[in-house]
């Protein structure tokens, strides 16, 4: 990184405490420059600091265009990979990394290019994992094998289905939330201090993903084109463990859920659904001979319109060109004849004023040549 563009900037910020530069990777800023330390007792703490330095990263956090970009690589891999997407929005509040260490006692997972939440592919794993081997009934633990791959002694074997990282749609909303644990001491030395209404409650700051934020969720078979059912009865289980359980820290109390945003998945379903016609499309196109082709794209079946003025505007005169060898006027007179027949199968029996020439100039090359 260019020192001028880069780091040397972040530092001379930390000088100022509480400004977060707004290009920067809040993360990084989070997790390394914090400035608001205070030596207390012969200790560096930030004592009642925490939620000051949290406040930095609080607001709309991360670039659209970074996101933007990884989010449509992410969606071209799973297409590839015969793979499938689950576009969700947090139902409430969502807090992930919350047990990694940093200083103000509570961590939170930034993703290490975006600068933003997201969820470990890992975490999701974990998460589809639980939820089928622990809530879901009559589930075959060879398929949870299978899917989830396994050790059984010192055999270790993969699973059948990849699980990616859960990443936001757009910048997201970060806020500040409070955990009150009311029996610290008891907590701490559960032998010695009981769990009693005297105890001062301690409030602890830490950082959340706020309700209504889009992620998207995806997974993909480990060998394309393989155990697609594997990757369907995951995606099935991951959308009720986020809507059931949750995801993240502090499911018990409500957090980490999610539900599924229907206007974006229809939307994946449908750009689905035009790739794969596309596909197929051009799998027909690599068997047509080069004259197949360009009548396609001139709308030879999809476009009895605009195929018309071609083949005015076009293929007749081709057909009766010098300059034509004569096995491919030949294949332009039979097709031509076909179309005719398939879209205008009365004029081609009784041609009108306006057919009867076009349709002389084919019959002749064709009994001219047949």
């Amino acid at each position: 990184m260019n020192k001028k563009a880069g780091l040397l900037p972040l530092y001379r910020n930390a000088s100022a405490p509480g400004i977060r530069p707004q290009w920067g990777h809040a993360g990084l800023w989070y997790e390394k420059f914090c400035n608001v330390w205070s030596r207390q007792g012969g200790a560096w703490t930030l004592g009642t600091d925490k939620a000051r330095w949290i406040d930095n990263v609080t607001g709309e956090i991360g670039d659209q265009q970074g996101i933007e970009e990884t989010v449509e690589r992410m969606k071209q891999l799973v297409a590839a990979r015969s793979g499938t997407l689950l576009h969700t929005r947090t139902e409430g509040r969502f807090v992930t990394g919350l047990g990694r260490s940093h200083p103000v006692e509570n961590g939170f997972a930034w993703h290490p290019t975006l600068g933003t939440a997201y969820l470990p592919g890992s975490s999701v794993k974990g998460l589809v994992r639980s939820w089928a081997t622990q809530w879901e009934e009559q589930v075959d633990p060879e398929d949870v094998k299978r899917i989830f791959g396994c050790q059984d002694g010192t055999a270790v074997s993969v699973g059948s289905v990849i699980f990616y990282d859960a990443l936001p749609l757009e910048p997201i909303q970060l806020e500040a939330d409070i955990m009150s644990p009311h029996y610290s001491p008891y907590y701490q030395h559960p032998g010695e201090y009981p769990p009693v209404d005297w105890h001062a409650p301690v409030p602890i700051p830490f950082l959340s993903v706020a309700a209504d934020q889009p992620f998207l969720f995806s997974m993909a078979p480990r060998r394309p084109g393989e155990r697609e059912g594997d990757v369907e009865q995951a995606k099935e289980w991951l959308q009720q463990a986020l809507e059931w359980i949750g995801a993240g820290a502090k499911t018990a109390v409500g957090y980490g859920r999610f539900v599924v945003d229907q206007n974006r998945q229809e939307e994946w379903k449908q750009l689905l659904d035009d790739r794969k016609r596309e596909q197929a499309k051009q799998a027909r196109l690599s068997q047509m001979t080069p004259v197949e082709r360009e009548m396609e794209e001139d709308g030879y079946q999809q476009d009895p319109d605009r195929f018309m003025k071609a083949l005015t505007g076009k293929w007749l005169d081709r057909m009766e060109s010098d300059d034509t060898p004569s096995a491919e006027q030949m294949e332009i007179a039979r097709r031509l004849a076909v179309w005719y027949q398939t879209h205008r199968l009365d004029h081609w029996k009784k041609p009108n004023k306006k057919n009867k020439e076009k349709i002389r100039r084919i019959r002749a090359v064709l009994h001219g040549k047949s």
